[in-house]
């Protein structure tokens, strides 16, 4: 069975991230979306976001614009990049900087966001 673009994005993805799993619960979830179990994986990583996990809000971002998950949302990935990259997530401050440079995500292309979150990578 060929992979979609997509999974192969999201598995990768999972795959960068799995050295930072330090909570059961948040390992579950990495456990879960490795099996494919993306219902579960979001199910998982939820309450970790809602509670402020930086790694947590990255992922559920990740599967909410990917449509892993079996839905694509990105209002509601915006909303999760937004918060991973307030809470420090490297990552997410790369994709929102590259998401309002470009216009990705369905964000309006915006230089004065853009280099908000460039500055923000600075500190790094």
């Amino acid at each position: 069975m060929r992979m979609s673009i997509k999974r192969l994005i999201f598995a990768l993805s999972v795959l960068l991230f799995t050295g930072t799993a330090s909570a059961d619960k948040f390992a579950d979830a990495f456990e879960a979306a490795a099996s494919s179990d993306y219902n579960k994986a979001v199910q998982q990583w939820e309450p970790l976001a809602e509670k402020g996990h930086p790694d947590a809000q990255l992922f559920l971002a990740l599967m909410y614009h990917s449509g892993v998950a079996g839905y694509s949302n990105e209002k509601e990935a915006v909303k999760w990049y937004h918060k991973a990259a307030e809470n420090g997530n490297y990552t997410a401050q790369e994709y929102l900087a590259a998401a309002y440079r470009e216009g990705w995500f369905g964000l309006k292309k915006s230089s004065k966001k853009a280099s908000f979150w460039e500055a923000r990578l600075a500190k790094h």
